[in-house]
């Protein structure tokens, strides 16, 4: 359910195109251009790596290779997880409206159903509404209160729990289609999460600062990317990530483009 409710909880995959979009006209927010990755591209292949103090790579990480598939649009149309022996771990496969928005989407975890998620849009092509369900297909949450920019990216939302208790709450801003920070907030309103992104001129995040409040205690993290490569459409292809100034993890990326005629 982790991507899946990312769609709502983080803003990272674009939910839909320009509804001013006119027949014919590209669409305007897609997921690869909120998550700033530039071309055609069929697919993203994420692989972690351990490093040590001076920054030097070393063995693969145990989990996870992470694979995200995009239709011809640019909007993306699975997420699978392997372990480093290649075992698929979890696999999520994603609907769309005709518009381009998310319409829902099934987690599977080694091959059962763990979770899933249907939303709605109103006459307009809004976002009207959201449900979760849990392995069996009982409804566990849903969603009130969807709003969104003029590109059709969430920027906010409730969510309550079966009995109609309020559960939680986001919002989210963006920076030229690019999520830069969100807020949440508990059964209470009280704020127990805030995580900001900071891009360079490129579009690329160079620091990540999140706050999170659990029980008695506050949680802050920094962490800082540095990009060693890039393919030639413009797209990272190596990056380190850094905390308290001292590497921790290198991410090899590889990015299947669509063949153009």
């Amino acid at each position: 359910m982790k991507k899946i409710l990312l769609v709502l909880a983080t803003g990272l995959f674009a939910l839909g195109c320009n509804n001013k979009m006119q027949t014919g006209e590209a669409p305007k927010n897609t997921d690869l251009i909120q998550q700033n990755i530039k071309g055609k591209v069929q697919r993203v292949e994420e692989t972690p790596y351990k490093v040590d103090s001076t920054g030097k790579i070393g063995e693969m990480d145990s989990c996870c290779v992470g694979t995200t598939d995009y239709d011809e649009k640019g909007y993306t149309s699975k997420y699978s997880a392997k372990d480093s022996k290649g075992a698929l771990t979890e696999e999520q496969n994603f609907t769309r409206f005709e518009n381009g928005k998310f319409k829902g989407g099934i987690t599977t975890n080694k091959g059962k159903k763990t979770s899933s998620i249907d939303i709605q849009i109103d006459k307009e092509g809004k976002y009207s509404g959201a449900q979760t369900y849990d392995s069996t297909g009982k409804m566990d949450s849903y969603f009130t209160d969807l709003t969104e920019d003029e590109y059709g990216s969430v920027t906010g939302w409730k969510q309550y729990k079966i009995d109609s208790t309020l559960k939680g709450s986001w919002s989210g801003v963006y920076e030229k289609n690019i999520w830069v920070s969100s807020t949440t907030t508990d059964s209470t309103g009280k704020v127990n999460g805030t995580y900001k992104s900071k891009l360079d001129d490129k579009g690329n995040v160079i620091e990540f600062t999140s706050m999170e409040v659990k029980k008695d205690s506050t949680t802050n993290k920094v962490t800082t990317y540095k990009y060693d490569s890039f393919d030639d459409q413009g797209n990272w292809t190596q990056r380190t990530e850094y905390e308290k100034g001292k590497p921790v993890k290198i991410v090899k990326r590889n990015i299947v483009y669509y063949k153009v005629d």
